[in-house]
Formats: structure tokens, C-alpha cells, sequence
């Protein structure tokens, strides 16, 4: 709720932005289903050369730029393949995302176009080669997530007057399946990626996949007011549930739950739906991730403060008092990046924290694209893409300057940011990718 205020206000900052902040680069320490058709496989560029030798692995960038182009870049700018020419008749693409391993030598991503005769596809393409494959979708799709092996595309969408569905493209069987719709639709994969937890409506549901085919139950468990659930091992889940009975529900735009007037509990509760343990209690809608070993958990209730706790148990640690927009794990767990809204409530401040201090960066301007379509779901992107280089060194954001919207890269070791490209928002690769290199003419 906190993060569509937040948009409102921050939204005519952005049209009329006037350039950057002044640098605050302190260092403080802190305290303790209909099926679809499947695509053409290969559609596309094909006619690129082949390549003759493969370039070490290495830390890339996806850039979504004017006009619907997606590209790779490494991290001083480099062009490395330009994956979608600014938009003609195909409309504007939407989400570029990382798969978050390669599949067969290949290393895909996955975005959203409007073909010719008005259909939506959803477009895979090689960041090897470029080459494109598409399959036609029965929804047109706006959110995705890539199952930790990269053979499954979980993705959300809505057809006119119809709520949100959730399907999967299965790259196996090159298919397209629809598994569930209701709204709100939030939902985290498993480690194994035979199994989703979703958040729908008033209800948390477990999907469950079983040589190829999935089923779904109801878990016996009252969600409270957050967005996207996470899983922490193969059968525990981090959920929020009313801190009594009688929860009343509230709707904010796109966004409805259940609350209580006397707040609500961060549990941690097995796949039958039982509480295991109470991890905090709550006054307000939330925000939670755990650590990639989930073994930590990061929450916040979006007025303040934002905490840290071990999940085993134990007290909790502030980690910033302030109004906090976006906040990810780095690949590894030591540290926690979080964009704090600023006092006058017109930039966001990046902060590092390393589990002992918090390292100020500059303030900025969000992109139109960042502000409106990323930041008031951030709990459910910062399941599937990465703002962090997966050495955990440096992390990227999309900053609006009077000289238009550019890609910022941020080293921990430097005070200010590198400008790398034009562009509305970027990810980082999850691993470092191998790109062929061609030959030379």
C-alpha cells in the first residue's frame, strides 16, 4: 500500500526531474488452464554467424531502452548483442528477464511482443546468438519467472475483462499451460522447480508439478496483508497471516489481502498450512525476503523500520528507520541493498548494509518504468531478477536525469556511479554468461 503512495508522489518528481544529488557517501554502523500453442522453434535471427571461440565468462547487463530495444552490455557499456531493435510493427517488448542458468549451452531471456495480427508471443531468445524463438500466449503477458533450472517459464497476464492468470511455458514439451487465475497472483518457485507457492486473492495454494503435470491444493492458512510469499527450505514457507480472527479484507488498486485491526504475524509455516513459528509481529501491510541460504529474512512494513532477523530465532536488527521502496539480498548473502525513500519524499538513497555498517550511496531519480511498474511489486520482482552483479561488487539501478533515463552501475569501492547506457531499467546476469565470439571478417 505504502509502495503505490509512494509512486503517487514521486511521479511528478520524475517528469520534471532536474538532474542529480548531491553526493552521501557516509559510512554508519548499525545495531544488533486452456493449453497454447507452441512457438517455432528458432523464429527469428538465424542468420547470424557462427562462432569460432567462446569469450570467458563474464558479468552482463540487460537493458530495456527506448522504444521496447533490449540489450546486453557489459558493465563499462559495452554493446555485447543487441537482442531487439527499438520497436516498429511489433509493438514494445515488456520485462526483458534473465534465466538464471544456462539451458544446454544456451543462456536465455524471455519478453513480451505484440505480433502483426494482434496476437501476444512470448519471445526466448539466445544471448549466444540472438536467435529468437516464440510461442504464441492466450493472455498477454506482463510479468515473468524463470524456475531455478531454466526449463520452466512461470509468467502472469490478463485478457480484457478476465482476471490475472498464471501459466508456465514448458521448454521440454514446448507448450504453453495456464495453471490458475484471481487477483491479487503472486508466486515464488521452489529449489527444485517442481513446485509453486502462490498467493491468490485471500488464499495461499500449493502447485505441485509430477512428470509433467501439475495439481493444486488450498493450504489451510488465513494470508495477511503482503504480496509475494517465499520459500525458505523444501517445505517451509515465509507467509504473514492476521494476528486474529476476523480479518476484513482491503483493496488498494491491483493489491487486496486480509487484515486485522490488531495487526498481523510473520510466520514461518509447513505445507500443511500449520504455523511452525512466529518470526515477528506486525502493525501494517509487509514486505519479507529471505537470504539465498534462507537462513535470514529481511521485512519491513513499508512505513519503517526495516529489520533483519535469523529465522532459527533471535532478536532482530534495524537496519533503517526510514520509508524503504525496494530492498535484495547480494547472491551471496552478506549484504542487503535497499532504496530508502529520502526525507523530503522525492528520490531514493541506495544503502548497503553488511550485517555490521551501511554504506551510503547517491541519491536519484527513478525511471517512469522503475517507479511505476517495478517498485510497487518489488517483493515479487526481487524473486526473479537481480539489480546485484553476481560477484556481489556492484549493483545497478535506472535513474531519470535532466539528460533522459540512463543505467547506473555502482561499485561498493566508489563513492559515485558509473553512467553505462541509455536506458529504462536493467538486471544483472544471475551467473556470468559465456558469449561466442564471431569471427572476424
Amino acid at each position: 500500500m505504502f509502495r503505490r503512495l509512494l509512486s503517487v508522489v514521486l511521479v511528478a518528481v520524475v517528469a520534471a526531474c532536474a538532474g542529480s544529488e548531491e553526493p552521501a557517501d557516509n559510512q554508519t554502523g548499525s545495531g544488533e488452464a486452456v493449453g497454447g500453442q507452441s512457438g517455432s522453434v528458432g523464429e527469428g535471427s538465424t542468420d547470424k554467424p557462427k562462432a569460432e571461440e567462446t569469450a570467458d565468462p563474464a558479468e552482463l547487463m540487460l537493458v530495456t531502452g527506448p522504444g521496447g530495444s533490449v540489450k546486453v552490455i557489459s558493465p563499462d557499456g559495452t554493446e555485447v548483442r543487441e537482442l531487439r531493435v527499438p520497436s516498429g510493427g511489433g509493438g514494445p517488448s515488456l520485462q526483458p528477464t534473465w534465466a538464471p542458468s544456462s539451458l544446454q549451452g544456451r543462456h536465455l531471456v524471455a519478453w513480451t511482443e505484440l505480433a502483426e495480427d494482434g496476437t501476444f508471443q512470448i519471445a526466448l531468445a539466445d544471448v549466444s546468438d540472438g536467435s529468437t524463438t516464440r510461442f504464441e500466449a492466450p493472455v498477454a503477458p506482463f510479468y515473468y519467472y524463470w524456475s531455478p533450472d531454466a526449463m520452466l517459464l512461470g509468467f502472469l497476464g490478463q485478457s480484457a475483462f478476465s482476471p490475472l492468470q498464471m501459466g508456465v511455458v514448458d521448454l521440454q514439451l514446448e507448450r504453453v499451460e495456464l495453471l490458475g487465475e484471481g487477483q491479487p497472483f503472486y508466486f515464488d518457485w521452489r529449489a527444485d522447480s517442481n513446485a509453486l507457492i502462490a498467493h491468490v486473492g485471500d488464499a495461499l495454494s500449493l502447485l505441485t508439478r509430477d512428470d509433467g503435470a501439475w495439481t493444486s491444493e488450498v493450504l489451510s492458512v488465513t494470508p495477511g496483508l503482503f504480496q509475494a510469499p517465499a520459500w525458505i527450505s523444501s517445505d517451509r514457507i515465509l507467509v504473514t497471516t492476521p494476528a486474529s480472527a476476523g480479518g476484513v479484507e482491503v483493496s488498494v488498486g491491483m493489491f487486496a489481502a486480509q487484515s486485522d485491526l490488531s495487526g498481523q504475524r510473520l510466520i514461518v509455516s509447513d505445507l500443511g498450512g500449520r504455523p511452525l513459528s512466529t518470526l515477528a509481529e506486525l502493525e501494517g501491510a509487509a514486505a519479507f525476503e529471505p537470504d539465498p541460504d534462507g537462513l535470514r529474512v529481511a521485512f519491513t512494513d513499508f512505513a519503517g523500520p526495516l529489520l533483519v532477523l535469523n529465522v532459527a530465532g533471535g532478536k532482530s536488527v534495524p537496519v533503517s528507520d526510514g520509508r524503504v521502496a525496494a530492498f535484495q539480498w547480494s547472491p551471496d548473502g552478506s549484504r542487503l541493498l535497499f532504496m530508502e525513500v529520502d526525507k523530503e519524499a522525492q528520490a531514493l538513497v541506495p544503502r548497503v548494509w553488511d550485517g555490521s555498517y551501511t554504506v551510503t550511496f547517491r541519491s536519484f531519480y527513478p525511471t517512469r518504468v522503475f517507479l511505476l511498474q517495478y517498485l510497487p511489486f518489488w517483493d515479487q520482482y526481487t524473486r526473479s531478477l537481480t539489480l546485484w552483479a553476481p560477484s556481489g561488487e556492484s549493483f545497478t539501478y535506472p535513474a531519470a536525469t535532466a539528460g533522459g533515463d540512463r543505467i547506473m552501475v555502482q561499485h561498493l569501492s566508489q563513492t559515485g556511479p558509473v553512467e553505462v547506457s541509455r536506458g529504462v531499467f536493467a538486471s544483472w546476469s544471475p551467473v556470468p554468461v559465456a558469449i561466442p565470439i564471431a569471427p572476424q571478417s
